[in-house]
């Protein structure tokens, strides 16, 4: 008989796939939720509760490709049981599907494929395999001692794992700057937070995207640093020149580059329609940044952290130190 339900996330092939099967294990731990991850070919697999929850889970986070929920098996044979018991779940009479199959360890992928195809059709009698346009797609591997057969819950977001390289994102709460924190996440970065705070809306603002990071990609990956009791741009001129590694900003061209000089805007050339589609896709509120940065701050230069940990915007705000 098949072994319990699974969750599989597919991995991207960007970065490390122990990456991304290390911050699976994280957040499974955060979460309370007690399952066994492993990985089978280029997926990560997981064996717990409530697979399409896991599905719900993972599905924003970096280096996923796809998120499948089926059934694990030992051996080809088991793989074949757990694809006729899917195909009663999942299919109907002349429904069109597809397979798509990875073997490792000296197993062909079309044999894989083969197998589950076969065992497919003949528990939906009338259903047919088509690439184009199916209503269902199934994904299977096997490494020669264990296998996965599911049916694809969502794409993912693609992008690399949190690995270990650390850059700095300046963030102002807006649509840019919040756009290049997201992208520099996708692209498996470390990322830390920057705001030099103008207002207290300003500073809900990157609350809410730290917020929102923090149950997409690996917390562990992830700070915020607020800048308060100096002028905006001579906080942010002052961090970037001492920060060792990458600074990133979403300005506009043209902006800030005298008084930032050592600022890379690396998304000068996405267009103002894409920045909104990115930005809308994270589900947050912006703050509209102000032109002038020149406003003068209060008193000495001091920073409050909030850091590798995950937080409603609340939690954020309150556990700064």
């Amino acid at each position: 008989m098949p072994t319990p339900r699974t969750a599989v996330l597919r991995w991207t092939g960007k970065g490390s796939l122990d990456d991304l099967r290390s911050s699976v294990a994280y957040v499974l731990g955060l979460e309370g939720i007690e399952a066994r991850v492993s990985k089978l070919g280029d997926s990560v697999t997981i064996v717990g509760p409530e697979p399409v929850r896991l599905a719900a889970l993972f599905g924003d986070m970096p280096g996923v490709s796809w998120v499948a929920v089926g059934l694990t098996a030992r051996s080809l044979r088991e793989l074949s049981a757990a694809a006729g018991e899917l195909s009663t779940r999942y299919l109907r009479n002349r429904d069109r599907f597809s397979v798509e199959a990875e073997g490792t360890a000296g197993v062909l992928a079309s044999d894989v494929a083969g197998i589950v195809t076969s065992a497919l059709l003949d528990g939906a009698k009338g259903s047919r395999v088509s690439s184009e346009s199916p209503k269902v797609r199934f994904r299977a591997a096997f490494d020669g001692e264990k296998g996965v057969v599911g049916v694809e819950a969502r794409r993912g977001q693609g992008g690399t794992p949190t690995g270990g390289e650390q850059v700095a994102c300046l963030v102002s709460g807006g649509i840019r700057s919040s756009v290049v924190a997201w992208e520099a996440v996708l692209h498996g970065f470390k990322v830390r937070l920057v705001h030099a705070k103008f207002t207290e809306e300003s500073l809900r603002a990157v609350a809410r995207l730290y917020s929102e990071l923090s149950y997409r990609a690996d917390p562990r990956g992830l700070s915020l640093e607020v800048l308060e009791g100096e002028s905006i741009g001579g906080a942010l001129s002052r961090y970037a020149g001492s920060f060792r590694g990458k600074v990133f900003a979403g300005y506009t061209p043209g902006a800030y580059e005298r008084r930032l000089p050592n600022v890379l805007a690396p998304l000068y050339l996405m267009s103002g329609e894409r920045f909104a589609e990115e930005f809308e896709a994270l589900g947050i509120r912006s703050f509209d940044a102000p032109e002038d940065w020149k406003k003068k701050g209060e008193g000495v230069l001091t920073v409050r952290m909030y850091a590798g940990r995950r937080a409603d915007v609340s939690g954020v705000l309150d556990g700064m130190e």
